[in-house]
């Protein structure tokens, strides 16, 4: 894939970065620069299947309308790696929540109906098509993770 086909984010083509960042804390923990960084870090890789760091940082300019600065390979690398950090730091502020009883399994069910459409949200935005059976699938992963917890606690007592 080449840099002028590179459609993604063209939805955000008059914001600015801080607009990104603004529209991205309303759902996620997300900056503008981990969500294009992770999106580009999974779009661009080389033949090995590994991101191509210096490229993506090279291109971000002229690639995504709201970043104005090239980044070094290892910026786009700090970028990915924070952006893994707040994925697990969110799973298991989500998980914590319903395994310590702090949520009931119906609240938990609400939020991820909520999530889906948050998701859906971001992936229309981000120019990207998400085929609709994926969002029953990662309902269906996370009733699996959720009964698997119940089961572990069910053990333990």
């Amino acid at each position: 894939m080449s840099a002028e086909k590179y459609q993604k984010f063209k939805k955000m083509d008059n914001k600015s970065y801080s607009d990104v960042t603004k529209f991205l804390k309303g759902s996620t923990h997300l900056t503008a620069r981990e969500w294009v960084v992770a999106r580009m870090c999974a779009d661009f890789k080389n033949l090995s299947n590994h991101s191509e760091m210096t490229w993506i940082g090279e291109k971000l300019p002229e690639m995504v309308p709201f970043m104005d600065d090239t980044y070094s390979r290892q910026e786009v690398s700090n970028a990915r790696a924070s952006f893994k950090k707040k994925v697990q730091r969110s799973g298991t502020t989500f998980f914590y929540a319903y395994y310590a009883g702090l949520v009931s399994q119906d609240e938990i069910i609400s939020m991820v109906h909520q999530m889906v459409m948050d998701i859906r949200k971001l992936i229309d935005t981000e120019g990207s098509e998400v085929p609709t059976e994926h969002a029953t699938e990662v309902q269906m992963l996370v009733a699996e993770v959720l009964r698997n917890i119940n089961e572990s606690l069910d053990e333990e007592y």
